[in-house]
């Protein structure tokens, strides 16, 4: 199976509403999208096509519309039996929207057998819900609508896809993605060298050991060592705690090499979610839990806590917020990389990329708290985000992109309708 090269495209911003349905690219996002419509996930979850889903919202349809029309009209839309009789409440009951947001996710809203981005999917029952009742993430696969009508055919001209290789196709699809967003961040690191303007020393080298990480292997441990920055275990050696930053003298370019090995060799062994663009309250309540490791681009707030400006303790909070969602965190700004990262890229508001570890989420009138631990930070990369949250023009062509069209929110509250019969 060929790695794949994740390469940042050239961004267009759109003045039209758009959905990630059938424009997602796995890894890099090469168009803004509006995240996921409500409207499209209540209509995926009935079995419905993505690019139907898409088509039918932008004829002002929803369930609920739907639901009201008798078979014929349904019919009429070029909706199938089975979909009309989900819609209809004949047939099997939505999939629980947790569960269709991880899935779709898990996939990148494409199909685990072509992997085709561009096309259509259906969120497909690997044993069919009516023999298992299970719409559980294990019994759920991505297909597009070729793949999806090749399950449910048999051939002797062509390799059948059964219950056995279908599963093979999600693990092994699911499995690349899960490594992309990492990959991506490497990329971008390994582009921009001088990026990261923050590093938590000790959860870095905590979750290096965590992850076996050899620190001797690493490119910038002997030049360390033999500079006394580490130990010959490669533990960090204490700095002169009477400055601003711990990076400001000579020897502050070998550290933060060395640094930035440890936190490569990290991030090739862990799963990180870019959530950028997916700043939305249904989206990660469903996604995320405590442990998770995320990527939040975009324009961050820093305020410091109190009046410290040399040595540990000059504790700051720092916080990305927009569309009701917030990332919260608090850092040492002693641990900044230099000068400027310590006087502009973690002080006021700046627009940077942070990998935190996930520690809670909360929803509090109407909005999504997400407290973690971070990591690390970067500026200057480029694509993680490519979707703008503001409600006004923020400049020319650009507008609100991440209104709900569905009229009946209680799609999204209630996850448990597996008893009803098929």
């Amino acid at each position: 199976m060929k790695s794949l090269k994740l390469k940042p495209d050239a961004f267009l911003i759109r003045n039209s509403r758009v959905s990630r349905i059938d424009r997602q690219q796995p890894g890099m996002r090469a168009e803004p999208d509006s995240g996921t419509n409500r409207t499209d996930l209540a209509l995926i979850s009935l079995g419905v096509a993505t690019t139907k889903a898409l088509k039918l919202r932008e004829a002002g349809h929803t369930v609920t519309k739907l639901k009201q029309m008798t078979r014929a009209e349904l019919m009429k839309l070029g909706l199938n039996k089975l979909v009309v009789d989900n819609i209809l409440g004949s047939g099997r009951p939505p999939v629980p929207p947790k569960n269709l947001i991880e899935v779709l996710y898990a996939n990148r809203f494409t199909c685990c057998v072509c992997r085709k981005q561009k096309r259509g999917v259906i969120v497909h029952h690997i044993r069919k819900w009516s023999e298992t009742r299970d719409h559980g993430m294990d019994n759920l696969s991505v297909l597009c609508t070729l793949d999806h009508a090749k399950v449910h055919t048999k051939s002797e001209l062509t390799q059948n896809i059964d219950e056995a290789a279908l599963r093979g196709f999600k693990q092994r699809w699911e499995s690349d993605i899960a490594q992309m967003d990492a990959e991506a961040i490497l990329d971008q690191s390994r582009q921009h060298h001088d990026a990261w303007v923050y590093f938590n020393h000790q959860r870095l080298f905590n979750l290096a050991v965590q992850n076996k990480v050899k620190f001797s292997d690493l490119d910038a441990f002997e030049v360390a060592k033999r500079q006394q920055l580490c130990d010959r275990n490669g533990f960090l050696v204490p700095r002169n705690l009477d400055t601003g930053w711990m990076y400001n003298d000579g020897y502050g370019p070998v550290l933060y090499a060395y640094v930035r090995d440890v936190l490569h060799a990290t991030l090739e062994k862990m799963t990180i979610a870019n959530i950028s663009d997916d700043l939305e309250r249904g989206v990660l309540s469903a996604l995320l839990k405590p442990g998770d490791f995320i990527l939040v681009q975009g324009l961050h707030s820093f305020a410091k806590q109190n009046s410290v400006d040399k040595g540990p303790g000059q504790t700051t909070d720092g916080i990305r917020k927009a569309n009701s969602v917030s990332v919260e965190f608090t850092l040492d700004r002693f641990e900044a990389t230099s000068s400027s990262a310590h006087g502009r890229w973690v002080s006021g508001t700046v627009d940077v990329s942070s990998v935190i570890r996930v520690g809670t989420t909360m929803s509090e009138g109407g909005k999504l708290r997400i407290q973690g631990t971070v990591l690390a930070i970067a500026m200057g990369f480029s694509g993680f985000k490519t979707r703008e949250y503001a409600s006004f023009p923020y400049r020319a062509g650009v507008y609100r992109v991440d209104d709900f069209d569905e009229d009946d929110d209680s799609w999204l509250d209630d996850d448990d309708d597996d008893d009803d019969e098929e």
